[in-house]
C-alpha cells in the first residue's frame, strides 16, 4: 500500500491534502481522484466554470493524474 494525495486547484488556489489515502496501485488512486472530481461536480453549489482540478500525487510527490471538474 502506498499513500496518495489529492490536492484540489480551485480559482487559482490550492487546497492541500495533508492526509491522503492508501491504495494498492496508481490505477486505484487515479480512479479515486476521478470519483472525487465527479463528487465535486455533482454538488449543486459547485462553480463549474472555476477551472477546478483534482490532482493525484504519489508519496514521492510525483503527479500521476489530473481530473478536471466538468458539468
Amino acid at each position: 500500500m502506498q499513500r496518495y494525495f489529492f490536492p484540489i486547484l480551485h480559482k487559482g488556489e490550492t487546497q492541500a491534502d495533508d492526509v491522503g489515502e492508501l491504495f494498492g496501485s496508481d490505477e486505484l488512486a487515479v480512479q479515486y481522484g476521478a470519483r472525487v472530481a465527479r463528487d465535486i461536480a455533482s454538488d449543486p453549489d459547485c462553480d463549474r466554470d472555476a477551472g477546478t482540478v483534482v490532482i493525484v500525487v504519489d508519496a514521492t510527490g510525483a503527479e500521476i493524474a489530473r481530473h478536471v471538474v466538468k458539468p
